[in-house]
């Protein structure tokens, strides 16, 4: 059967009673399709009777919001859900409520130039779909691929984020361009698209599978480590599910490199096993006042164009050396390099290590 509701056009299918659903299939929901959907709903929403993250609030919201669904026959007993409302209250956030309106039909980022921007629950979700559980698979969704090819369905969990977070159409914001960050020619990377080669690893935790690929939601979602998994909301800037000081002067602490502790061993970094200096950069000289300088001083946080190691330098804290020479990095062999820059008075031209 096929109904036209405002600018939506909803296909109903047997599929909505055959239990490919986590909502029309699950006993959780008594009602089925009915739990959601109502005959006439709100306007310009697929027959729900208040907007699409409100809606999905009523289940996926508070306990008094579930309570209330539970009494009227919709949500049963059992249901054990997590409360997305709250992450979305948070300073930083997917701007779900922000959003100028979701159609089905519409490929984000608008390829025809137009104003089709928002993060609806839907653009990383399809209610309608089974969830796959494999590692790395999304929740059958639409994406782009690390190529910029669009796909009716993504496959790897970052190429639902290139639908957003790319060039790809009419976005032209370079800081949003994240699928060209981690185009596979980069000179090295977080092993997003493509897994990490060559040299050791030597600060990697134990724990992490060396050659492996990590997922965008290894280092963006919630700050709360019992709280639901996805980057819904964050108490930290860009969504990070740790703190990560970026300060070009900053004492280091577990607490300043959260984030960057969470996969590399703290120790391994303070007892320069992957670089000589690692400690004398990051902790400074205490005695003489002198703090340490951020991982973000050198390090890229997505890639690197140019060097190894993520090795890139933040051209707010450092400059050219007193001779002129550009800022640069040149590796001469397995934890050795030659670094051109002048840094908090220190004039490297080269540093040699």
């Amino acid at each position: 059967m096929k109904l036209k509701i405002g600018s939506y056009v909803l296909f109903l299918t047997l599929a909505c009673a055959l239990a490919v659903s986590p909502h029309s299939g699950s006993i959780y929901l008594p009602e089925g399709c009915g739990s959601c959907h109502v005959g006439h709903g709100m306007a310009s929403e697929p027959m729900l009777a208040a907007s699409q993250e409100q809606f999905c609030y009523k289940c996926h919201g508070s306990e008094e919001n579930r309570s209330e669904m539970k009494s009227q026959g919709k949500l049963a007993e059992g249901a054990l859900l997590a409360d997305i409302e709250r992450e979305f209250e948070k300073p930083y956030r997917h701007p779900v409520e922000e959003a100028l309106g979701h159609s089905p039909v519409e490929k984000l980022p608008n390829i025809d130039g137009g104003t089709i921007e928002h993060a609806e629950c839907v653009d990383c979700h399809n209610p309608h779909q089974k969830i796959n559980k494999s590692p790395g698979m999304a929740d059958e969704v639409s994406g782009y691929s690390a190529s910029g090819q669009y796909l009716d369905r993504a496959i790897r969990e970052y190429e639902v984020c290139f639908k957003c977070h790319s060039e790809t159409g009419a976005n032209r914001d370079s800081q949003k361009d994240i699928r060209r960050q981690f185009a596979t020619s980069k000179r090295s990377m977080h092993p997003v698209t493509r897994p990490i080669a060559g040299a050791q690893q030597y600060s990697l935790k134990s724990s992490l599978v060396s050659g492996g690929l990590m997922k965008c939601t290894d280092c963006h979602g919630s700050d709360d480590s019992d709280g639901p998994a996805g980057p819904h909301g964050s108490i930290y800037p860009s969504l990070l599910k740790g703190n990560y000081e970026k300060s070009g002067r900053m004492d280091e602490s577990p607490l300043a490199y959260q984030l960057c502790y969470s996969c590399h061993e703290r120790s391994s970094i303070l007892d320069n096993e992957s670089f000589p200096l690692h400690r004398e950069h990051i902790v400074g000289d205490p005695l003489n006042n002198i703090p340490g300088t951020s991982c973000y001083t050198c390090h890229a946080s997505h890639s690197s164009d140019q060097y190894s190691n993520l090795i890139q330098f933040n051209l707010e804290v450092v400059g050219r050396t007193s001779t002129g020479n550009r800022v640069s990095y040149l590796s001469t062999g397995e934890k050795m390099g030659q670094c051109y820059l002048l840094c908090h008075s220190h004039d490297h031209k080269p540093a040699e290590y």
